[in-house]
């Protein structure tokens, strides 16, 4: 029933907006990991042993314009990255049917997670040495899926697990920020289906042209603790749920797989009731008001999906409230940021402009 609802879809015509992004679909495992990781000698870390188990359409590397807040990296799909003609991939428009079989195996750590059959799953794994205390990487989930099969037991999956000196079997760093809730189709969504309670504030209804996903999340930064100098594994995979059709993806951003010796970024890593800050309306037409609860010092900036910073504030300590005129800004989604001037740390809420 599922296929039938929406099989005609898949036979939209190829427009020209694709080319907006470069897909280079079947890399190699070295290939994919390098693009992923920092290189500098003081964020990088040094990788080996690199695998990949995927269907060779299934990966790829991608450069260019989206409005995922993400423009380059490396994509794992459930299906074809790359659309070619009636195979419709993660390039294209939001109407195309991005649904491909692959016939390749499900993932079992995936499945443990959400009890159930998985398929279609592509598997990175690579063992990696880092320099300082922690690891972290910046990633964006989409998927076909959604909104209709929201709160469904269609919930594909994304798990970034890692394992080594200090960790008890293998952990799952792609989570919800300040949860244990892992990210899947039912645990960041718009909350059209009143069947789950899902994190809508990270969902991002896609209306640009560049992708052709229903849906994805905001720019996440999955991080764990780690010991400088020891070895750990990473396993990045995705898999479908309870079916192998309507293709999901993560894109996982350039060079953003790295390591310290202070503390990650986080790009959520407050939540709200840790900061303090209350901001209003989130769908606004002129003025957003943003409330300091904590009277901390702040540094604000309203960023684009595709990543550019487009106003930036302050608020001193102790001022307990401030007004932002954006009657200047287009409409769409855009994602505001503020900075803890005393730690340095995030807070992160999706803008709607009217």
């Amino acid at each position: 029933m599922k296929r039938l609802l929406l099989l005609p879809i898949a036979f939209c015509c190829f427009t020209a907006t694709k080319a907006q992004l470069s897909i280079t679909p079947n890399q190699t495992a070295s290939q994919l990991a390098n693009i992923l990781v920092a290189s500098s000698s003081t964020n990088g870390v040094t990788i080996s042993n690199e695998a990949l188990t995927c269907h060779t359409f299934a990966n790829g590397e991608f450069s260019g314009i989206t409005n995922l807040g993400i423009n380059n990296g490396i994509l794992l799909g459930t299906g074809n990255v790359l659309t070619n003609g009636p195979d419709i991939g993660f390039n294209g428009l939001p109407s195309d049917f991005s649904s491909t079989a692959m016939s390749t195996a499900g993932d079992a750590d995936l499945g443990v997670i959400v009890g159930t059959n998985t398929f279609d799953a592509c598997v990175l794994e690579f063992d990696i040495v880092p320099v300082g205390t922690y690891v972290e990487f910046e990633y964006v989930f989409g998927s076909d899926e959604y909104p209709n099969f929201n709160c469904s037991a269609f919930n594909d999956i994304f798990g970034f697990f890692i394992s080594g000196p200090g960790i008890t079997g293998s952990e799952n760093m792609a989570l919800i920020p300040n949860t244990n809730i892992p990210v899947s189709i039912n645990s960041i969504n718009d909350g059209s289906n009143t069947a789950c309670t899902p994190n809508t504030a990270l969902y991002v209804n896609n209306v640009d042209t560049f992708i052709t996903v229903n849906g994805f999340t905001t720019p996440l930064i999955a991080t764990h603790t780690v010991v400088g100098g020891q070895t750990y594994h990473l396993k990045m995979a995705i898999t479908d749920v309870s079916d192998f059709i309507f293709n999901s993806y993560v894109a996982l951003k350039a060079n953003s797989l790295k390591s310290g010796g202070t503390a990650p970024n986080g790009l959520t890593n407050l939540s709200q009731a840790d900061a303090g800050i209350t901001i209003y309306p989130t769908a606004v037409d002129d003025i957003l008001t943003i409330q300091n609860g904590k009277n901390e010092a702040w540094e604000i900036s309203i960023n684009s999906v595709d990543g550019k910073v487009v106003y930036k504030t302050k608020m001193e300590r102790n001022e307990s409230k401030a007004t932002i005129d954006l009657s200047h800004l287009a409409k769409g989604i855009f994602l505001v940021k503020m900075t803890r001037n005393a730690d340095q740390k995030n807070y992160v809420e999706k803008l709607i402009k009217l």
